[in-house]
């Protein structure tokens, strides 16, 4: 090849990388200078499998493409695998090789200032359906296809049959068990046998649905788990006083769920609340604009507390724009949910990475803002099965102990700068999580009836202790873990395995 044909082949292929970056950046509405050429998607960008799955569909179009062409979730872990895929494809040699300045967190101003695990359930199938899933079911295999397609906004041309739904499709189990549960109640089979084994293609799930069906009922049957109070509260009323007027929070991981009511809650009592997501960014814009709407403070701060830039990035934008920090509760949380011996090695680096490195990085960049201002309060989160055993909650809880004996270190070495560190501990809450779990309607009503009072805890249980613990009233608490699960953890029956529970 000539010097010239070199250079353009080059030129090229970092063309190409331009291209994909632009269309990366029309979808997940990233500046281009985080959306570098070899940044991790998942673990250093936030980008789930949904929004990769959706730049996918722009890049196809964009360049003519098949999307079975593009590589899927494990294969595509940054912009310049993709790009060398789209090159090769259309045959261009030479891999992409533009350099940007490196990933660093975005800091959001979606809601301004006025004058916050995923935990991953593992998607299982029944044990019948798993062993006679060798018949074939071509009537069944569209239907799949089309729940496939509607729970997780994949366009359908990418849901082929045969590909790997993690592997391949980056669909993780949390995504997998809410199919699960749609595509079971759609075909009645809410009798089934207790899940057991994972199915990993579309096909093998509609072969396995379809050896099921003769002998289902033809109506479906699954109950649906309904909370028996509210996951978040009707709004509260004005407050007439204001424990934390004049004070900043960081809640970590408050984009949804737990996080996204204890912010809410430290803004009505007059905090200023910087509001912090990584995988659910777009939750985390919404979360502030809703607290500015109602008349609160808050600002957006994109970011993973498991990444030292972004870290960085964050804690400079806090001290710069607010002029430090008072109250931080440190809820951000990652921990594979599933069988004990399905947690793989990067399993137990994301939780660690997350729960126990993040939290520490939090506090500690957190001691000197707070120290400027005369003290603070951190608040950790764990769960009340860090001290027992709960069936599938071998990562979290394991991890999630650590977080505990972190707790009563940050609170020996902070104290002399007037800093509370507490932990609240709490139990299986009423959410959208639970509903994932393929067993989840028997679950949870077996942790009901094991709790004294019958009923589990909801998000605003677990932000009521919150709020305690990091205001005025608990001056001296130090160091304390705050179980809050309703008197579960006191309990045997209903941690088990149903079959282990008698």
């Amino acid at each position: 090849m000539s010097a010239q044909s070199s250079q353009q082949s080059v030129t090229a292929s970092s063309n190409i990388l331009e291209q994909v970056r632009q269309c990366a950046a029309s979808v997940t509405r990233y500046p281009l200078d985080i959306l570098t050429e070899h940044a991790q998607l998942e673990d250093e960008l936030g980008i789930d499998s949904v929004k990769l799955a959706e730049i996918a569909a722009v890049i196809a179009r964009e360049f003519h493409l098949p999307p079975d062409r593009l590589p899927r979730s494990g294969k595509a872990r940054t912009l310049g695998a993709i790009a060398g895929a789209v090159a090769e494809a259309l045959g261009t040699a030479q891999k992409p090789s533009l350099h940007v300045a490196p990933a660093q967190p975005q800091v959001t101003p979606v809601a301004t200032v006025p004058a916050q695990s995923p935990v991953v359930p593992v998607a299982t199938v029944p044990a019948a359906m798993e062993a006679k899933a060798g018949n074939s079911a071509p009537d069944l295999l569209p239907r799949v296809r089309a729940v496939f397609a509607r729970v997780t906004r994949y366009p359908e041309d990418l849901l082929t049959p045969h590909a790997d739904l993690e592997d391949e499709l980056g669909i993780d189990s949390v995504k997998q068990a809410e199919v699960m549960a749609v595509l079971m109640k759609e075909l009645g089979l809410g009798d089934a046998p207790k899940p057991s084994q994972r199915l990993r293609t579309m096909a093998a799930i509609a072969d396995a649905a379809r050896a099921l069906l003769p002998s289902m009922p033809s109506t479906p049957s699954v109950p649906e788990v309904k909370p028996r109070a509210p996951v978040h509260a009707a709004p509260m009323p004005s407050r007439t006083e204001q424990p934390f007027a004049g004070k900043v929070a960081l809640v970590t991981g408050s984009g949804k769920g737990i996080g996204r009511v204890i912010a809410t809650r430290l803004a009505r009592a007059g905090a200023t609340v910087v509001v912090n997501s990584f995988h659910s960014r777009e939750d985390g814009e919404k979360t502030a604009r809703d607290i500015v709407d109602a008349g609160g403070k808050a600002v957006h701060l994109w970011g993973s507390v498991a990444q030292e830039e972004h870290l960085e990035r964050m804690f400079s934008a806090i001290r710069e724009q607010l002029g430090g920090l008072d109250l931080l509760v440190c809820n951000a949380s990652n921990g594979l949910i599933g069988p004990f011996d399905r947690i793989a090695p990067r399993d137990w680096d994301k939780a660690f990475r997350t729960c126990i490195t993040g939290t520490y990085e939090c506090a500690m960049r957190a001691r000197p803002l707070m120290a400027a201002r005369g003290g603070g309060s951190i608040v950790t989160m764990s769960t009340s099965m860090s001290q027992r055993y709960m069936h599938d909650l071998g990562c979290q809880g394991v991890v999630k102990a650590g977080v505990e004996s972190l707790t009563r270190y940050l609170a020996a070495e902070l104290a002399p700068q007037g800093i509370r560190t507490n932990c609240v501990s709490a139990g299986p809450v009423h959410g959208d999580l639970l509903g994932m779990f393929p067993d989840a309607p028997e679950r949870v009503a077996r942790w009901e009836s094991a709790t004294p009072g019958g009923r589990l805890c909801t998000a605003d249980d677990v932000a009521d202790v919150t709020e305690l613990l990091l205001g005025p009233k608990t001056q001296r608490v130090n160091g304390a873990i705050w179980v809050v699960d309703a008197g579960l953890s006191g309990t045997v029956d209903g941690l088990l395995p149903a079959a282990r529970a008698s």
